[in-house]
């Protein structure tokens, strides 16, 4: 397969490093300018303009650019025919949002959302008890995430980064969105949202540092908490049912489970975790599916529409103070 990435910052970067440790020799980058070093480095062919990316004719691209470029990423692919493999989140405006919508009607390829924690093996597994009468039927659960943006790219000015930055598509709730899509492969869709935004000028930067959800359902009611401003990492999720309770988080990467009058028991992963791994599962999912013109999948475009909707919505709800109803 020819690939062409779209992009070269940290992102970009890992996808070549894990197509190559693939066997995949056939990489090309779209970058903004020439780059004799980055090509001798990585042994890659630079390009540097969408006619010369087209003139390629690849059979992948990847979109790893700043959100608000996305769109331009998704048309050189569609006018390409080539399979997509896009990162989080998927467009950061309704306008993007509806012509993304008109250019994935028409085309036939793969398209793979790159939300990768659907790889993480606890979290699977905290979903499938979720999914059991193991602390019986759920009624609520709790999603956080917090990490201190300054920490993230050390070697670089964090407040021009795309993150902090509203005009690229950035601020914690757009970066961040692993929650909502977890959020959706536990529980599915939810039929109601309300949001609320923060900058507290902490971080000096434009978007917003602190954003909190909550997502209503028939029979549950799910919370989500996503942070800039917390100086360690952490990421966990948990589960309430009427007979117990069950919590992961990143840091021990456990299960604990609570159930009514019984001991606590905890569930330990088989083997070292290793970030990475997650981001070469989803890449070898991509390219299977790629190869065999596997369209539909759990992180295909109508999932990639859906969260979008999602992610939408809670800005939405954040803006006017007011109760979505999706």
């Amino acid at each position: 397969m020819k690939h062409l990435i779209i992009g070269c910052g940290s992102i970009g970067r890992r996808h070549l490093r894990n197509l190559q440790a693939l066997g995949e020799r056939d990489i090309h980058c779209l970058r903004r300018a020439p780059d004799l070093e980055f090509a001798r480095v990585h042994q890659v062919n630079v390009i540097t303009s969408p006619e010369a990316g087209l003139a390629l004719q690849p059979d992948a691209v990847y979109v790893c650019t700043p959100t608000s470029l996305h769109l331009d990423g998704l048309k050189l692919a569609v006018a390409a025919r080539a399979h997509v493999l896009m990162e989080k989140p998927f467009v950061p405006t309704r306008a993007d949002l509806t012509i993304a919508r008109s250019l994935l009607a028409g085309h036939e390829r793969v398209f793979f959302i790159g939300y990768m924690l659907r790889y993480h093996a606890m979290l699977g597994q905290l979903r499938d008890i979720a999914a059991s009468s193991t602390v019986g039927k759920i009624f609520s659960a709790r999603f956080e995430f917090g990490s201190y943006l300054p920490n993230w790219h050390p070697e670089e000015d964090y407040r021009s980064s795309y993150a902090a930055r509203v005009s690229m598509g950035g601020g914690v709730l757009n970066t961040i969105s692993h929650e909502l899509d977890l959020i959706q492969s536990f529980f599915g869709d939810p039929t109601e949202v309300y949001g609320i935004k923060k900058n507290f000028g902490r971080l000096g930067i434009e978007a917003e540092e602190v954003c909190e959800a909550a997502f209503g359902y028939p029979d549950k009611l799910v919370t989500c908490h996503l942070d800039y401003l917390q100086k360690d990492y952490d990421r966990t999720v948990r589960v309430i049912g009427e007979s117990g309770t069950a919590a992961w988080d990143w840091a021990t990467n456990r299960i604990l489970v609570r159930e009514q009058q019984k001991p606590a028991r905890e569930i330990l992963p088989q083997e070292k975790f290793d970030v990475n791994q997650l981001y070469v599962d989803e890449l070898k999912d991509f390219l299977a599916l790629a190869r065999a013109g596997q369209a539909r999948h759990a992180l295909d475009a109508a999932h990639a529409l859906r969260n979008t909707e999602l992610l939408l919505a809670v800005h939405e709800a954040a803006a006017t103070g007011c109760l979505i109803r999706i």
